[in-house]
């Protein structure tokens, strides 16, 4: 499985690659090839499910988000502030 997620390791937004044995998840950077290791529960499972739906929210924020789709594919995201409610194009 894989998903979009920020590597605490490089820094950026990427590809995680998400591997388990039933006992075990691998997460594995695709940009830096960092990985961690965390027990396979529910858990872990949720923490996916957040990551997923978070992304959702941050895409709103940073569209370049949307630029990654491929194993390696990366982006340094710069911190910009929220947008004002109401500011949009009429």
């Amino acid at each position: 499985m894989q998903i979009k997620d920020l590597c605490t390791s490089c820094d950026c937004w990427t590809i995680t690659t998400i591997e388990n044995d039933s006992t075990t998840a691998t997460f594995t950077c695709t940009h830096c090839k960092n990985s961690f290791e965390m027990p396979w529960n529910t858990e872990t499972r949720t923490i996916i499910r957040s990551i997923r739906h978070s992304l959702k929210k941050r895409t709103k924020k940073y569209p370049e988000l949307q630029e990654l789709k491929f194993a390696g594919d990366f982006v340094k995201l710069e911190e910009r502030p929220d947008p004002k409610p109401g500011t949009g194009c009429k």
